[in-house]
């Protein structure tokens, strides 16, 4: 059994990658009762494989900026305090292909997270696909008996896989990127338009762009790829259906699909 348990004033992490086996085991951590203080928020986290065994000392990581720190960067899950907000997160173990995504964490709340990874196969192959992928994982917020989905449905796409094209803005690189399910469409001076799918199914609107998981930071794509470079993003998220967007991430406008888009300096 592989525990790792981080304490800081305000968040209580729990990695419990090695301890379930069976698919409804709950996830269980020794400070159970400290939870309930209001100020602390509890993160429940398993990591498994492709068919559901647990992978006994996963990495888990978070993009953050650290005190006297320059750049936002990638570290252990528990060595720094992980905010209210959303919080990018990547899971990793020898021999599978990591997944990044985001979650929204709350004061006082409990987040379930169970992610499947798959195992690598032809990594050369890969590095020449450029294609955004789909998330496996169930991710949680749990409020007394009630439960609300924080993962939706969402694609990501990662700083390793783009950053071999030839491309400066976001317009010709999602214009290049695959298995968006966005409409991805030219417009005037070499600009490009990005349209999700609206709560009617058709795609008649254009998606919001999120900045590092900032909701006061929302702007239309096409403002976005004006003031922003693809040269400092570390990763991709796009919720391509209004519907599928999580209650944490709706903004105005967030009905017609939504970017996430994580820099490394903001």
């Amino acid at each position: 059994m592989s525990n790792h348990i981080a304490r800081t004033p305000r968040i209580h992490s729990v990695l419990a990658c090695a301890a379930i086996v069976a698919l409804g085991a709950s996830l269980s951590f020794p400070d159970a009762a400290r939870a309930q203080n209001k100020h602390e928020s509890v993160v429940q986290i398993e990591v498994r494989d492709s068919i559901g065994l647990p992978l006994p000392d996963a990495k888990v990581e978070v993009f953050t900026f650290m005190e006297g720190g320059v750049f936002w960067e990638w570290v252990p899950l528990g060595s720094s305090a992980l905010p209210a907000g959303v919080n990018l997160l990547r899971f990793s173990f020898p021999g599978y292909h990591a997944t990044t995504f985001s979650v929204p964490v709350r004061e006082g709340g409990t987040l379930s997270l169970r992610v499947n990874l798959t195992p690598e196969h032809d990594t050369a192959a890969a590095k020449h696909s450029l294609e955004a992928h789909p998330i496996h994982a169930v991710g949680l917020a749990l409020e007394g008996r009630a439960k609300t989905d924080i993962v939706g449905r969402r694609r990501v796409v990662e700083h390793l896989d783009f950053e071999g094209e030839a491309v400066s803005r976001f317009g010709p690189l999602m214009r290049r990127l695959r298995n968006t399910e966005l409409k991805v469409l030219p417009a005037s001076g070499g600009s490009f338009r990005v349209f999700g799918q609206s709560a009617g199914s058709s795609f008649n609107c254009s998606v919001q762009v999120m900045i590092n998981g900032d909701r006061r930071r929302v702007l239309p794509f096409e403002s976005f790829d004006q003031l922003f470079s693809v040269s400092e993003a570390e990763a991709i998220e796009i919720f391509p259906m209004g519907s599928a967007v999580p209650l944490s991430y709706q903004v105005p406008r967030s009905g017609c699909g939504l970017l996430v888009v994580w820099f490394r300096t903001v």
